[in-house]
């Protein structure tokens, strides 16, 4: 059976080779690829624990070990432990963004999911122009919307049960981006809506780590409360995505509630999160949840909220 053991120890050393790339991620964009797939390196890695403990290799479950903790290190904060259930009285406010795919979705299924959830805030990504067409209940369901229609992936919409003030289409790069003041019962707060770069050269990588700069100085420069949801092309296992947290202020409404992915739905064995919402200070984080597919090749995400302090906001 020597054999078998040869096999594992060959897996053990992949399993450890990939665990430690995203070290990495800092020097090449290609490194910065593999942070996104974490969950998978430890789950693996907690599988070869499992097999070479069996065959008793002891020295190469310790290296095991050592690389599904360099794994699980950035997980850590996002796991379900030390969240509540929210204790705010104020009535909670329901923010979904949604990634509807420029090739293709399914209108019914979207539109009845949106219909069941019923959200505040409406952020859309991949808005084409037929896609604004068959949507266009939206306009009459929502009393408020901006919208930029757009072939292929870089269509962006924002919809609000609520009054927008301001509400304005801007540059992010050279990608749209929708900033809006809402103005809700319970107070006023600031919107972004954005779809980062999908890093799959390295100018397209680049690209996108220049709108993360720009988002965090322009979500910084904010006075008030910040939303700020979207599609990032990147997860939170990236030190580009928690330099952009730093470099914001915000919180990732994911942390301490879920490891729930929102692409691809296709596979999901390789599923990652790179749907986010995250908010300043002057929110309070009720619930974050995966919503069911639609056909798109995204989940949709929706967070509960509540605005702290009086209900004029600021």
């Amino acid at each position: 059976m020597r054999w078998v053991d040869r096999l594992l120890a060959a897996c053990a050393a992949i399993v450890v080779l990939v665990s430690l790339l995203p070290l990495g991620a800092r020097l090449f964009w290609m490194l910065d690829l593999t942070t996104h797939f974490r969950v998978q390196y430890l789950a693996a890695a907690l599988v070869m624990l499992a097999l070479l403990a069996l065959r008793r290799r002891w020295r190469i479950c310790a290296v095991l070990a050592g690389s599904a903790a360099i794994s699980a290190a950035p997980l850590l904060p996002y796991l379900p432990w030390s969240a509540g259930a929210g204790s705010s009285a104020t009535a909670p406010l329901t923010v979904m963004t949604v990634n509807v795919s420029y090739r293709q979705f399914s209108v019914r299924q979207l539109l009845e999911m949106i219909r069941d959830v019923n959200p505040d805030v409406l952020v859309m990504q991949e808005l084409t122009p037929y896609a604004a067409e068959v949507l266009t209940n939206l306009d009459t369901t929502f009393a408020h919307h901006l919208k930029f229609a757009a072939d292929g992936p870089y269509g962006i919409a924002l919809w609000s049960h609520h009054e927008l003030e301001g509400a304005q289409m801007f540059a992010l790069g050279r990608l749209p981006a929708i900033e809006a003041r809402v103005l809700t019962p319970n107070g006023t707060f600031t919107v972004f809506g954005v779809h980062l770069s999908a890093p799959t050269t390295p100018r397209r990588a680049a690209a996108r780590n220049e709108e993360l700069r720009a988002l965090a100085a322009r979500s910084a420069a904010v006075d008030g409360a910040l939303l700020v949801a979207g599609d990032f092309n990147l997860t939170p296992y990236s030190p580009h995505f928690s330099d952009w947290l730093d470099a914001s202020g915000l919180t990732d409404t994911r942390r301490n509630r879920t490891l729930s992915v929102s692409w691809p739905t296709l596979l999901p064995i390789a599923g990652i999160p790179i749907d986010h919402v995250a908010v300043s200070s002057e929110f309070e984080i009720l619930s974050h949840r995966r919503l069911p597919d639609f056909g798109s090749d995204h989940y949709g995400v929706l967070v509960d909220l509540a605005l702290r302090g009086a209900p004029e906001g600021k």
